[in-house]
């Protein structure tokens, strides 16, 4: 009898392991592969983790989303820059070729610190590199999270962080096969649509991926992607066995494939488990967070779907079992992360601001956003006003005034399950546009698309650092 669940990965809630360890335990016990790790703190994850490797039979698949670090998942973890900034620190058109040199090696740093510090919590799968090629500015769910627009920067940073990751002994997953740069839908709410042709799609969006499958990546996951190029029925690619013959036999792919998140709205009309049995049909090996591993298990033991059990044991038994001893120097990947976010940061025009600044915080976001700023800027100009706006339907009613510079920081992040930016940010960018000096992007730089023949500074995402380097730029500037 088929055991299904050796080819799914559910959720692991890292902060209640210990509470729901049983749970996991049990699911151990029936032969599931593995999980993906979402939150908690990094000793109890750690010891947890180990607990259940003990237990499996076969080195279980501890996989987590580390984009930017295990910090992304684990407290206790080091937070990196977004993928869009270390394709510009690595941009070789806009530096001399020995910097460009020293930056991707410092890049390449990076990408091992992450493998570092994954093995060490005991993951020894990562769902990254972002192969997607963001060509679409109004993209909600990719933006910063692609390594650039352009396929040559894709490609050289999404094969780095392969290298280094399976050197270092951590499997690398290339995603969102066939690419879902191009789209304007968020793929955990709906199905994204790609119309380009597959000739377009091979001198593009596939390129990355090629270059992946030629470094040997270890896993390819298929986004929920409508691609009538590739799937002309309309189905996900996800689910598709044409998507997964292309795969294998036009592009020689030989590793593993995995499907996106079944919980997401882009499996569109179809249930987890129907849409399960269709991924395992189309060839699929690992099924992604079923939301009830049992119920999707028990499914497709009823249906009789077929999969290639002795690829997915084979792949298995090269996993680390165990998180490693050795504690990464947690300290010098923290300084390493500060110095790839100074390096990262844009400055797009000139600009000369008066010693009184007035900061307008426009905040996208759950909780405060850009208290770091505000301080650091205050920390020299004391007198500074700082006025933060959320979710607002009325007009901002600021008067321009010639003796003060109105500064304006936008705060907005791009994850999953958000839809891209709230409408209301872009009208107040649209408002403050005519009477500020400067707007600065602490995430996605095309939410500034709209801004033009002024000054703008792009930091790529919200970190303390980054807020902190974006201040000395300002201050460096006051008059």
């Amino acid at each position: 009898m088929v055991n299904y669940y050796r080819c799914l990965i559910p959720r692991l809630n890292g902060n209640r392991i210990k509470s729901e360890f049983p749970y996991y335990l049990s699911l151990v016990k029936k032969g599931i592969c593995g999980f993906i790790i979402f939150g908690g703190e990094l000793e109890e994850v750690r010891r947890y983790v180990g607990r259940l490797q003990h237990e499996a039979t076969l080195p279980l698949v501890m996989a987590s989303d580390l984009e930017r670090g295990l910090g992304q998942q684990l407290s206790g973890g080091t937070n990196f820059p977004p993928a869009m900034a270390l394709g510009n620190i690595s941009n070789k058109k806009r530096q001399k070729k020995e910097e460009a040199g020293k930056n991707l090696k410092l890049v390449r740093d990076g990408f091992r610190a992450v493998a570092e510090e994954a093995l060490y919590a005991g993951i020894n799968t990562i769902f990254a590199p972002v192969l997607d090629i963001n060509t679409n500015p109004r993209n909600p769910i990719i933006a910063t999270r692609a390594f650039g627009e352009d396929r040559e920067t894709v490609s050289l940073l999404g094969c780095e962080m392969i290298k280094e990751l399976q050197q270092a002994g951590v499997a690398a997953c290339g995603k969102h096969f066939p690419g879902h740069g191009d789209t304007e839908t968020d793929s955990h709410i709906g199905l994204p649509a790609v119309s380009q042709s597959l000739a377009f799609l091979k001198k593009h969006e596939l390129v990355p991926f090629q270059e992946a499958v030629n470094k040997g990546v270890k896993l390819m996951m298929l986004g929920h992607l409508e691609v009538p190029a590739m799937e002309p029925s309309g189905i996900p690619v996800s689910l598709s066995e044409k998507a997964v013959s292309f795969l294998r036999e036009k592009m020689n792919y030989r590793g593993i494939i995995i499907t996106d998140a079944m919980n997401m709205g882009g499996i569109g009309r179809y249930s987890e488990e129907a849409a399960s049995f269709m991924a395992l049909e189309a060839g699929v090996d690992i099924i992604l967070h079923p939301s009830d591993p049992d119920k999707t298990a028990e499914y497709l033991l009823k249906k009789g779907a077929a999969f290639d059990e002795r690829r997915l044991n084979r792949f298995r038994k090269g996993l680390a079992a165990r998180p490693v001893s050795r504690r990464p120097a947690f300290y010098r990947h923290t300084q390493l992360s500060e110095a790839l976010t100074e390096k990262s940061i844009t400055v797009s025009g000139d600009f000369r601001l008066k010693n009184r600044i007035s900061l307008i915080i426009l905040n996208d976001e759950k909780g405060r956003r850009g208290d770091v700023i505000a301080q650091s800027l205050r920390s020299r100009l004391p007198s500074m006003k700082v006025r933060t706006v959320t979710e607002n339907k009325a007009a901002l009613k600021i008067q321009p005034q010639d003796d003060i510079s109105l500064v304006v920081a936008v705060f907005s992040e791009t994850r999953g399950w958000k839809g891209g930016a709230g409408n209301w940010l872009y009208r107040h960018i649209s408002d403050l546009k005519h009477i500020a000096c400067l707007f600065i992007s602490f995430g996605s730089p095309y939410l500034l698309d709209s801004v033009t023949d002024m000054p703008k500074i792009f930091a790529y995402w919200d970190s303390e650092s980054a807020q902190k380097a974006v201040a000395d730029i300002i201050l460096g500037t006051v008059h």
